[in-house]
């Protein structure tokens, strides 16, 4: 997994970094430092170990994440025309721009798997299906019958017309 090798590879030096300064930091402290300059000195090094300890709780979260990783499944569309590969795509970015929800390989899986499903194997009709999807700004798609292209009806009284 490339990922967990670069955030390895950036965190392993920055922490070396932050703790050759802590050492050169203390180093420089315990050398002995004029009384006028100890005061402005321990904001310092109070500002210097709330850094450190933010940057601990960092990498043990970067840390943690990497063992957590899980390796993303192939993805096969079902149907290999370029209309459904744009289809598919345009449905992923509608996602993530309407939604702000991105699909990740376990989930495209079964999302396509269960789009070839409901369509009973047919690629103008999945298309049709993310389109209508899209177009009424659904987070999901569905089989969409015949009953879902008409006028919601008005009911409780209203005589008006108004919704």
């Amino acid at each position: 997994m490339a990922k967990e090798t670069n955030l390895q590879d950036l965190m392993t030096p920055f922490w070396k970094a932050l703790a050759d300064a802590n050492d050169e930091l203390n180093a420089f402290i315990g050398g002995g430092l004029p009384s006028t300059t100890e005061k402005r000195h321990k904001v310092f090094v109070r500002k210097f170990e709330y850094m450190k300890t933010k940057a601990s709780a960092l990498c043990d979260q970067i840390e943690k994440e990497v063992e957590l990783s899980i390796d993303p499944v192939e993805i096969i569309l079902p149907w290999k025309s370029e209309a459904f590969q744009q289809a598919w795509q345009t449905w992923k970015d509608y996602l993530l721009e309407q939604h702000h929800k991105t699909m990740k390989s376990r989930m495209e899986y079964a999302a396509l798997a269960y789009l070839k499903k409901i369509t009973e194997d047919k690629e103008t009709t999945a298309i049709e299906y993310l389109q209508f999807a899209m177009a009424n700004g659904y987070p999901r798609f569905f089989k969409v019958t015949t009953k879902s292209y008409e006028q919601p009806t008005i009911s409780g009284g209203r005589s008006d017309g108004d919704y």
